[in-house]
């Protein structure tokens, strides 16, 4: 247990605030911004109270809650993120009450398959919502990720292609590249589309130019707490 107040923490390499392994520090009044990675990651049973924090301008998530965490996040703002504003995966949860979550890329709250934190007297708006623009015009995902900012969507894997659980495949991949193939429904969660990525051996039909991210291959299965910054 720790008091981290008003501070200003930004322009960091990784997250600006990291909370883990049973960790349970009262964050209030700082500002969290414009760093490489996240704003606040929350990882191997992290908890804590955030209350009060401006957080903006991040890379990745404004707060990314994973593995079987549980913060509380009060009254914070969380704002003109480069991704998602509050992402909870691999089986986190959180207590999600009167924040402000507006202008991010992505959706403002993204929760994947079996998260279901408890939310009161949230405002979540003008969020730019590009994971869902993107699948609604048939784009690949992989044109919206990144090295750090893994949009959060529906994922399949394909078994004619012969994939494995450390690959993904976004929606409009399944459907254009590898349609007639047999194929899986795995799971809503973070990812990039290895199809788009052309990390496997169908090239994908909706990739078009190389995005600047092609010349380096990595793992697309849904980041653990290394994966924030590690590429293969």
């Amino acid at each position: 247990m720790g008091v981290l107040e008003y501070n200003e923490i930004f322009d960091n390499a990784m997250a600006g605030v990291w909370i883990k392994t049973d960790s349970n520090p009262h964050l209030r009044y700082n500002k969290i911004h414009d760093g490489l990675d996240g704003g606040i990651c929350i990882f191997n049973g992290g908890r804590g109270l955030l209350e009060y924090n401006d957080i903006f301008r991040n890379t990745q998530a404004g707060v990314l809650i994973s593995s079987q965490s549980h913060p509380k996040l009060k009254r914070n703002r969380i704002y003109d993120g480069l991704a998602a504003g509050i992402e909870i995966t691999n089986n986190a949860t959180a207590t999600l009450e009167a924040n402000h979550v507006f202008n991010n890329k992505f959706a403002g709250i993204c929760l994947a398959t079996g998260v279901q934190p408890d939310m009161k007297d949230n405002k979540v708006y003008s969020n730019k919502n590009a994971i869902e623009k993107a699948v609604r015009c048939g784009r690949c995902l992989y044109k919206i990720s990144s090295y750090t900012s893994y949009p959060m969507h529906d994922f399949y894997r394909c078994k004619t292609c012969n994939t494995t659980e450390r690959n993904a495949i976004c929606v409009n991949c399944i459907k254009r590249c590898h349609a007639g193939h047999d194929v899986e429904f795995v799971t809503h969660d973070r990812f990039f589309c290895d199809c788009g990525a052309g990390t496997l051996s169908l090239q994908c039909q909706l990739a078009g130019e190389p995005t600047k991210d092609t010349d380096t291959l990595y793992d697309s299965a849904a980041p653990i707490e290394s994966h924030t910054l590690m590429v293969n």
